[in-house]
């Protein structure tokens, strides 16, 4: 595969990563205003997550555009195995697999996080139930 379809990926998926990290670390926020029971905190974290989640769409789509550009069919499956987890041969695929695997970890991560907290603000009503 060329190095610049890897390296435009990789570009992407540090993007997603940097975006992430963001959203988890505005969402340990929102758990620790919740727990100080400090509503204006809570309302402003919120709405500050909005950003940081609108920019991970737009990230994903431009690496789900990358892949349906692709104009060599190989070289788009074997980038979107990589992207998927599947295993690196070399060099930019390995870092492309590693930023793609963390950042999966940081999605479990912030999702496992919003579950607990949707749970509490909704209880009953929760979008988890």
């Amino acid at each position: 595969m060329e190095q610049k379809i890897l390296m435009d990926a990789l570009v992407q998926a540090k993007r997603l990563g940097n975006l992430l990290n963001e959203l988890l670390d505005l969402t340990r926020q929102l758990a620790e205003a919740m727990d100080r029971n400090d509503q204006v905190a809570v309302q402003m974290l919120i709405s500050m997550r909005a950003e940081p989640l609108q920019k991970l769409q737009a990230a994903d789509q431009a690496l789900r555009d990358q892949l349906d550009d692709q104009p060599d069919r190989q070289a788009a499956a074997r980038l979107a195995e990589l992207l998927n987890g599947g295993a690196p041969e070399e060099g930019l695929e390995t870092m492309l697999s590693e930023q793609m695997a963390l950042n999966r970890r940081r999605l479990a991560q912030t999702q496992d996080l919003d579950r607990v907290l949707n749970r509490k603000i909704a209880r009953e009503k929760s979008v988890y139930q």
